[in-house]
């Protein structure tokens, strides 16, 4: 089981899949420098680790080796398991937002537990796909996972058309034109939330909406930003079924 006990730090460890409890593993490079210098952790502290492909440890760190400026951090591992995907899948398809709100968003939705992402081309889209940085957008992926001990990465995914999106047997779009989610405790282990953009949905496309006969549900009782918007629908459509790691 995953562990929620206190640590000092977390740390990405690509070579966990070789790694059982009683080992003592060495993290060098950035993280062991950023966990030294930076959250200044210390000897004798639990340390958690992720290898970003499901797999989780703690363990407790036995020493600061190395040099001020090259520390290698050694942990005593003392728990190592393959962690279960997070159940109910959550997907976010969504306009990108300007700016460091995208940056915002991804870090959230990371930390909420959403398994996919995919950028939505829409007609009212005010930022270009070709405007993103995916290596960026990766750092941000890890450094949430580490804060909430996040075993699986949320999967940044092609750009989607809108056309596509709404024919997705569980999409539902995020509209203040639709009823209010009502959380229910059913069978469904998929959502697609389809988030719009700030400029709104053309005309062409909410004809789309009632031709495909697609769910539109309000996610809140005010008019929010793309990020807050996905956040929270995120949130509350993870209510579906008790959330947790797999099954």
């Amino acid at each position: 089981m995953l562990e929620h006990a206190p640590l000092a730090h977390c740390v990405l460890f690509s070579d966990l899949a070789k790694a059982k409890a009683g080992d003592l593993v060495e993290i060098m490079g950035d993280e062991a420098h950023h966990a030294a210098r930076v959250k200044r952790v210390r000897p004798g502290e639990r340390i958690g680790l992720i290898d970003a492909r499901g797999r989780f440890g703690t363990g407790a760190l036995s020493a600061v080796t190395g040099s001020r400026s090259k520390p290698v951090l050694q942990i005593q591992l003392e728990l190592c398991e393959l962690c279960p995907q997070p159940q109910p899948v959550i997907e976010v398809y969504a306009a990108l937002p300007k700016g460091d709100r995208l940056d915002r968003m991804i870090d959230q939705l990371t930390q909420l537990g959403v398994t996919r992402f995919r950028p939505l081309l829409c007609e009212h889209a005010q930022r270009k796909t070709d405007t993103v940085r995916p290596d960026k957008l990766d750092r941000i992926v890890i450094e949430a996972m580490k804060q909430c001990r996040r075993c699986w990465p949320l999967v940044i995914d092609d750009p989607i058309v809108l056309e596509d999106a709404v024919r997705d047997p569980d999409a539902i779009i995020a509209d203040a034109t639709g009823p209010i989610w009502e959380t229910t405790r059913d069978a469904t282990t998929r959502r697609v939330l389809i988030v719009g953009p700030e400029g709104g949905w053309s005309n062409t496309e909410r004809a789309l909406f009632v031709e495909t006969n697609a769910s539109v549900r309000r996610f809140g009782i005010f008019v929010m930003r793309i990020e807050a918007a996905a956040a929270a629908a995120a949130s509350l459509a993870m209510c579906v079924n008790d959330c947790e790691y797999g099954s």
